[in-house]
This record gives C-alpha cells, structure tokens and sequence, in this order.
C-alpha cells in the first residue's frame, strides 16, 4: 500500500494514542499494539525499519509515562523521516518535540477533535493487505538478506520479510484486538468495544467487512464526521496498492506517479 496514503492517517493516530496515554490503565493494551505494529504495516520495508528503530529504541522503557512515550513516537517517526530524506524524498524539516506536543494537547483537550477520527485509511490499509491476501502471500524476501531458512526469531524474518502468513496471523490477531483499549478518549473505546463484537479476522475480506461495520457504527454513535460510501472506499484502497509486496528492486512502497505533462 502506498505509504502516502496511509502515513498521515497512521501518525495521527498513535501520536494521539501516546498523547492519551495514561499508563495504570492503559499499558498493557499499548504495549501488546506496538508490539505488534511492526508486523503489521501495510508495507514490507516500513515494517522492516520499525523493527531496526524499535530494537535500537526500545519501547518497554517509554512506556512508564506519558512523557516517555510520545517522546519515543516522536523520535521513531523522526527516524522514519531521516529514512526518507536518505531516499531523496521531500520531507519538511523535523518538528520540534515541543511544537508536537502543543498541537496533540490541543487536539485531545478540544471536544470537537473527537467527531474526526483520524485513523481510517491506515486501519483499512492493514486490512487490506491481511497475512491471507492474495498481495501477502505473493510478498519476497527483501534483498540483501540471509536466506529465509537460517532465521530463527521472528523479528529477524520481519526484517526480511521472511515471515510466512501463517506466522504472521496471530500477530496480526493480537494487534486488532487490543487496539480498541489504545484509544485516546474514552468515548472511542466505549463505541469500538460495543460495536467490535462478532468479528472475524480470517481473512482480507472479513476484516474489510467487519471493519467497515465498526466504522459506521462508530460514526453514528458518535457522530463522527469523516464518513464515506463503502464503494468509495473499495475504489480508494485499489488505487492505493503499490505493489511492493512482489518486487525485489524496489526500496519503498510508494506508487509510481505518472509524470505530469
């Protein structure tokens, strides 16, 4: 999936996870989802830089304050930024940590921010490319590496994209279900755990299902603003898939723009 697409949408949601974060209540539901956050992106080359960030930046540590951890977010994403700029892509200057903390403060503490949830497109991107998928499955080994056989831990065949999908599943699994208990307002958690029942996460389909039932569930529960049509969505996600997960020359997953005339 291009990362275009669904980065914006996923920064805003765990940075205003972090900025909600309250560790008594919420730190076992916030470990187990950033945990599993690297195995999940919708990109093989971004979950095998969050695997390298988050062993040389460990999360056990941030998660002993709220200071603590929307610090390690800001640093992680910084280091996804100095990621980009190595590839020679546009990316605006870092912001300062203060500067992040003024604007997410701000937005938790506004009652209107909780009619706008920010996270969709990245939640749906992570749907859309399920461990089952017919793109999961087709994914290859990114270059450069060991051969598949001779990794043993699950984060060494992450950062080769070397986990099979039946290995992947579970993780996927264990990422969706504590989700719900990360949300910044309780409001959020309240509407996700009470519409979130009778899922399955069997399959690319049955998560796009269950996951656009929630969606408009939530949205009239709540009356959340940022609504769409299913067909608009399905049209959205096909238009977005970059095709990443099959090539072995390519070092991000964002689409190939035509160039404009």
């Amino acid at each position: 999936m291009d990362t275009r697409f669904w980065g914006p949408s996923g920064w805003r949601l765990l940075h205003s996870i972090t900025f909600g974060y309250i560790p008594r209540t919420d730190k076992k539901a916030v470990r187990d989802m950033f945990e599993m956050l690297p195995f999940v992106l919708p990109c093989k080359f971004c979950r095998a830089s969050l695997s390298e960030y988050m062993e040389k930046d460990p999360l056990e540590p941030a998660l002993a304050s709220r200071d603590s951890l929307t610090r390690w977010l800001w640093r992680i994403h910084n280091e996804v930024n100095a990621k980009l700029r190595s590839q020679k892509l546009n990316v605006v200057p870092d912001p300062s940590f203060e500067k992040v903390a003024s604007l997410y403060k701000d937005i938790l503490s506004s009652g209107c921010s909780q009619t706008d949830f920010p996270g969709w497109d990245f939640l749906f991107s992570i749907a859309e490319l399920h461990p089952l998928s017919k793109s999961a499955k087709a994914s290859v080994a990114i270059p450069g590496g060991p051969p598949c056989e001779d990794l043993k831990t699950r984060e060494e065949k992450n950062r080769w994209n070397c986990l099979s999908p039946e290995e992947r599943l579970p993780l996927y699994r264990r990422f969706w279900t504590s989700l719900g208990n990360t949300l910044p307002f309780p409001e959020w958690r309240k509407s996700w755990h009470k519409n979130a029942a009778g899922y399955s996460l069997n399959s690319r389909k049955a998560v796009i299902r269950w996951l656009w039932k929630l969606r408009c569930r939530m949205e009239s529960h709540l009356n959340l603003l940022n609504r769409c049509k299913y067909s608009s969505l399905c049209k959205t996600l096909k238009t977005h898939r970059s095709g990443c997960t099959k090539s072995i020359k390519a070092r991000t997953c964002r689409k190939k723009r035509n160039k404009e005339l």
